[in-house]
């Protein structure tokens, strides 16, 4: 009996198959046919400038926020995260900071 497998020695490595990095300042983010929380006109918070990924100025993400979402709402984070990574670059985009960027501009899109 004999089995069809894949060779345990490759000629290429893995890593060869990834495609290249979009140069910067260009984003496959902003050609998607989805409009985005962003695109919602949003007053502007008139108590601290926000800085990077939503904060206030001088605020850090401390608090263990627990609720339940879909398994299929936590991958798509999951990979949204790791596609704005490899776009932008920027390793500190996390899980935590998008979805505390996504409840602050619904908030103030609802002006609470």
């Amino acid at each position: 009996m004999s089995v069809k497998r894949e060779p345990a020695i490759r000629k290429t490595h893995p890593a060869e198959l990834i495609p290249e990095r979009p140069p910067r300042g260009e984003s496959a983010v902003a050609s998607t046919t989805q409009p985005s929380v962003a695109s919602v006109p949003v007053a502007p918070a008139a108590v601290q400038p926000v800085g990077s990924h939503g904060r206030r100025e001088g605020e850090k993400l401390s608090m263990t926020h627990n609720t339940r979402i879909k398994p299929s709402t936590k991958d798509r984070l999951r990979r949204g995260v790791d596609k704005l990574r490899y776009e932008t670059g920027d390793r500190e985009i996390s899980e935590a900071s998008m979805t505390e960027a996504a409840l602050d501009e619904y908030l103030n899109a609802r002006g609470l």
